[in-house]
């Protein structure tokens, strides 16, 4: 009867276990889908004319070099997170958890989120979008995803500085590997794009120690809440802050307020706006995946999971922008190089090593034979 029991729970935690690295590789696959569709977002009616440096809209002049890189970024981050929690509180009230979320936001893991959306919100989102534009006019989007994947690695450095977490061997060469990857795919792009890819990867990399940061701050203080109210806590503070703080804040800094209605009604009003409302709602589980997928399978192999992101961006901005042909780009449209492609799952490798100890599954592995 014991060893029944026995097996009924062995047979058990691996249906959860396996449950969450589904979860977490879905998380990794929406975070492929939210990078495409937001680059897509950007190409469409009036976001592309503001881009391509021209007059747009009733003969307004064209914008100045820092609102199309800094202030058009923070008003595409705010659209998208702002779509992205009104998505996550739909579904918080879907499973009546309205009630809880208005407590949580009262509790102090409920601010410790709001903390972590502050620090992945305005700062890390803004520069990835700052990353992906600057790369795109570049030609090439994708190359800065593998880059900003480098949040796995420099997650594990600042845990081990902040909270005094372990950094053993495996660990440490995880990262050696996931830096040499980003060197190879760094440096590849700027020989091959010049210096607006440096400037997109420089700009991933500051994405990549946010969400490295965000990432230890709510593994050590969250864990008590619900993914569902996890999320919704985390993109409404990011949205707001980027849509009604940072955004005026930085065209202020550009001495170019005037611009501020005049951008936000445009953005508002173009045909780009449903695909906005589209990549704010593959954020939604790009992140609560993640939360939900590290509370099952454990936060070290539901990260490195949730970072093949490194693969599945420059994956769907293929498909998307070029495959597909919507952004019109070409059919061979290349999101990477091929030495690119290899650094990626180079990446890929790194951040399972960060995740995972290599010697123990092959003890497992020779266990189970």
């Amino acid at each position: 009867m014991d060893q029944q029991v026995a097996i009924l729970r062995e047979q058990r935690r691996k249906s959860y276990l396996v449950r969450g690295i589904a979860f977490a590789i879905a998380s990794g696959m929406c975070y492929g889908l939210y990078t495409g569709t937001l680059t897509l977002a950007e190409t469409q009616g009036v976001w592309g004319e503001w881009f391509a440096g021209t007059e747009w809209g009733n003969g307004n002049p064209a914008l100045s070099a820092f609102v199309i890189t800094f202030v058009l970024a923070a008003l595409a981050a705010g659209i998208n997170d702002v779509f992205s929690g009104i998505w996550s509180v739909i579904v918080c009230a879907k499973n009546r958890q309205l009630g809880d979320l208005w407590k949580t936001i009262k509790t102090r893991p409920g601010l410790i989120m709001m903390v972590c959306a502050i620090v992945g919100g305005p700062l890390a989102t803004i520069a990835y979008i700052v990353g992906l534009n600057s790369a795109t006019s570049a030609g090439n989007p994708g190359v800065i995803v593998p880059i900003a994947a480098l949040n796995c690695a420099i997650g594990a450095i600042l845990g081990r500085v902040f909270f005094k977490q372990e950094l053993n061997g495996h660990k440490i060469v995880g990262i050696i590997i996931c830096l040499i990857a980003g060197a190879i795919i760094g440096g590849t792009s700027f020989a091959a794009l010049g210096p607006e890819a440096l400037l997109g990867c420089l700009f991933a990399f500051i994405a990549a120690f946010g969400w490295g940061f965000e990432g230890c701050v709510a593994g050590f203080g969250t864990i008590l809440i619900d993914y569902r109210i996890g999320i919704a806590i985390r993109q409404i503070t990011a949205g707001v802050l980027e849509l009604f703080v940072m955004f005026p804040l930085l065209a202020i800094l550009a001495g170019e307020a005037q611009v501020v209605p005049q951008l936000a009604a445009a953005a508002f009003t173009s045909p780009a706006l449903p695909i906005f409302m589209l990549s704010g709602f593959f954020a939604m589980p790009a992140f609560s995946f993640w939360y939900k997928g590290n509370s099952m399978c454990g936060a070290a192999l539901g990260m490195a999971c949730n970072g093949m992101y490194a693969f599945w961006g420059p994956f769907f901005i293929w498909v998307i922008m070029g495959l597909l042909n919507i952004g019109g780009m070409a059919a061979d449209y290349p999101p990477l190089s091929a030495i690119q492609w290899i650094g990626a799952l180079i990446m890929v490798a790194g951040i399972f090593c960060i995740a995972i100890n290599p010697a123990d599954l092959f003890k497992t592995s020779k266990g189970g034979a």
